[in-house]
C-alpha cells in the first residue's frame, strides 16, 4: 500500500563530504508491492497477472502511476493530496556497498484511509482474487487495524500472503494468515513484543528455524518463511510439523560465471539486495498458485532473489539463466 518513485545511482566510488557524480542512474517503481509486481512481471513475462491496489499523491503520484503504464500493470489508486515518497539508491562499485535513503512518507487523511478499505474490500468481494500479497510498511495513517478488517473480509480460497512487519500484530492476530515471509531481523522485531527473550538478540544471537516455529504457532500461520541475506534460510511449515533450512551459494564468488556480458561490467563487488526480498516473495507465491510444492516454490524464490542481486539496477530484474544457475546451487535439508 505504499509505493515509492525509486532513483538508483551508480557511482565508481563515493566519497563522504564531497560532491559524488553518478555514472549511471536510473528512474524506477519503488516500495514492496511495486516491486513484487515488477518481479511478477519478470518471472512470468507478463503484466496480467497482478492489480495494484495503491495510495499515490503528488507529482511523485503522477510519476508513478506512470511508470506502472508503461509496465502495463493493473490499478487501482486512492488518490492522497500528499506527495508519494521518493527513494534512493547509492551504490558504490568500488566498495560493493549499497545506501538506501528512503524519503518521507506524510500521513494520510482518514478520509483516504476509508476508501482504500472499502476498495480493498470491493475487490476482495466483488471479484474474489486467487491471493492476496500485502507487502511492506503501511503509510501513514493506513493503521494495522484497518488492514487487518480488510483481511477478514476474504473469501475462504483468497490465500493471504503478507511480507511486512511494522504495526502487523492486528493482520497476524486474525490468525488467518496463509505465508508469512520476512526476514531474520525481521521475524525477531515481531517475537520481541510478545517474549522478552528476543529483545535486544541479533540474527545469529538465536535459533532462526525454532524462532519462525514459534511465530507461527503463537499466530496460528500455515507457513513462515525467513531470509538472512546470503545466509541460510528457513522454511516452517506449521500445519504439517515441518522445517526446512536452505544454504545459499557464495554470489561473489561466482558473479562471472552467473550473470551475462550486459551485467558483467558492474564489478566483482557490486551486489545490490534492494528489492531481493520481494522477488522471493513473488516468485514464491506465483509458483505457489500453480500448484508447485511449497518447498520448491521458496527454493525458487530464493534463486530469483540472488539472481537479482546481480543486476544492480533497476529492482527486481534478474537473468532467469542465472536464477536456474544459483537454484541448482542451493541446498535443501529438513530438519
Amino acid at each position: 500500500p505504499n509505493p515509492a518513485y525509486q532513483i538508483t545511482v551508480l557511482f565508481d566510488e563515493i566519497v563522504l563530504g564531497d560532491v559524488n557524480r553518478a555514472t549511471q542512474q536510473t528512474n524506477s517503481l519503488g516500495g514492496k508491492g511495486q516491486n513484487f509486481a515488477v518481479a511478477t512481471k519478470q518471472f512470468l513475462g507478463t503484466a496480467d497477472h497482478v492489480l495494484l491496489l495503491q495510495i499515490l499523491g503528488g507529482p511523485t503520484g503522477d510519476q508513478i502511476q506512470a511508470l506502472e503504464d508503461q509496465q502495463g500493470f493493473s490499478y487501482q489508486t486512492v488518490r492522497s493530496q500528499l506527495p508519494t515518497r521518493t527513494c534512493t539508491t547509492c551504490l558504490d562499485a568500488r566498495s560493493g556497498e549499497m545506501t538506501e535513503m528512503v524519503g518521507v512518507s506524510g500521513t494520510i487523511d482518514a478520509a483516504v484511509e476509508v476508501e482504500y478499505a472499502q476498495a480493498a474490500i470491493d475487490i476482495l468481494q466483488n471479484d474474489p482474487p486467487r491471493a492476496m500479497a500485502l507487502c511492506g510498511t503501511f503509510p501513514p495513517g493506513l493503521c494495522g487495524e484497518t488492514m487487518a478488517r480488510i483481511i477478514l473480509q476474504r473469501r475462504p480460497d483468497t490465500l493471504i500472503f503478507v511480507d511486512a512487519v511494522k504495526d502487523i500484530q492486528p493482520v497476524l492476530a486474525t490468525r488467518c494468515i496463509d505465508i508469512l515471509k520476512v526476514n531474520s531481523t525481521e521475524v525477531l522485531s515481531i517475537l520481541s513484543s510478545l517474549d522478552m527473550q528476543y529483545q535486544a538478540k541479533r540474527p545469529a544471537d538465536v535459533d532462526l528455524a525454532q524462532a519462525a516455529v514459534t511465530l507461527g504457532r503463537h499466530f496460528n500461520i500455515g507457513v513462515v518463511a525467513v531470509t538472512d541475506g546470503p545466509e541460510t534460510a528457513y522454511l516452517a511449515d506449521i500445519r504439517k510439523n515441518d522445517c526446512w533450512a536452505f544454504q545459499l551459494p557464495d554470489l561473489l564468488a561466482q558473479r562471472t560465471e552467473l550473470v551475462d556480458k550486459a551485467n558483467a561490467h558492474y564489478g566483482q563487488l557490486l551486489l545490490n539486495p534492494l528489492g531481493a526480498g520481494d522477488t522471493c516473495s513473488a516468485v514464491m507465491l506465483n509458483l505457489l498458485l500453480d500448484g508447485n510444492d511449497i518447498v520448491e516454490c521458496f527454493a525458487q524464490g530464493l534463486a530469483a532473489a540472488s539472481a537479482s542481486c546481480l543486476v544492480p539496477m533497476p529492482n527486481c530484474v534478474f537473468e532467469k539463466s542465472a536464477m536456474q544457475k544459483i537454484r541448482n546451487q542451493i541446498t535443501i535439508a529438513k530438519l
